[in-house]
């Protein structure tokens, strides 16, 4: 393709227009047309990718790496740092708890009786596994007393016979109320300081089961005489 200065006939400038005889001759400049357009298009392609980055101009790259340090340090923070303690619940005590002397579960009131004539300690006279029965003012409890001693007997466990110094009763009747039980079953004795009477609050026949750690199990207060204490006498034989 060629200019020429002269002009045609119609005032245009002259051109040489040159035609190929074979098509094949243009298959280099349409591979050259091609490659460029696909350039540009590639060109377009990631232009329109970095634009979020290059609509703050040279600050991006900046803005981007702050970004990422914060995502990494949280990271970090989140997996190193300390966790904090697990919420504590408050758990009451498992152990043992201070009783008065007395108590169920506890061991028997701090005192002296009296025991053939001489003071003894009650936690000292009662010394085994049984029963300690508190006869009050005015009882008027043979039936249920001789009842509970005839089954303590029968599971082989020791009685306590305590008149409270108040009765209007007389040693020789306080002595029939373990009549017709076997020698020894139960042991008679006086309270004239109301150790037993006045811990217990005993205003009826009261029968205290004591284990054979010396602990009392059981308080049973108003006795009957049909009461059945089987099932009670049989626990004492335990330490717990």
């Amino acid at each position: 393709m060629g200019l020429h200065g002269d002009h045609d006939d119609y005032g245009l400038p002259k051109v040489d227009v040159v035609v190929p005889d074979d098509a094949r001759e243009l298959d280099r400049d349409v591979i050259a047309y091609r490659r460029e357009q696909r350039q540009r298009r590639r060109r377009a392609r990631w232009g329109r990718l970095g634009r979020p980055f290059t609509r703050y101009g040279i600050a991006a790259p900046f803005i981007a790496s702050a970004v990422l340090i914060a995502l990494i340090s949280g990271v970090l923070m989140t997996v190193i740092s300390p966790r904090p303690n697990p919420r504590t619940m408050q758990v009451p005590p498992t152990g043992p708890q201070r009783l008065r002397p007395g108590d169920v579960g506890g061991g028997l009131p701090t005192g002296n009786v009296i025991y053939r004539n001489k003071r003894v300690p009650v936690a000292e006279l009662v010394n085994v596994a049984g029963v300690a029965l508190i006869v009050p003012r005015d009882c008027r409890c043979d039936a249920a007393a001789q009842n509970a001693i005839r089954q303590a007997g029968g599971q082989r466990l020791q009685v306590w016979l305590f008149a409270d110094a108040r009765t209007d009763r007389s040693d020789k009747d306080v002595s029939a109320l373990v009549a017709g039980t076997a020698p020894g079953t139960a042991l008679l004795a006086d309270d004239p300081d109301r150790v037993l009477s006045a811990a217990y609050k005993a205003t009826g026949l009261t029968a205290v089961l004591v284990r054979t750690d010396r602990i009392v199990r059981k308080i049973l207060r108003g006795l009957q005489p049909g009461r059945d204490l089987t099932a009670d006498l049989r626990a004492l034989q335990t330490p717990s």
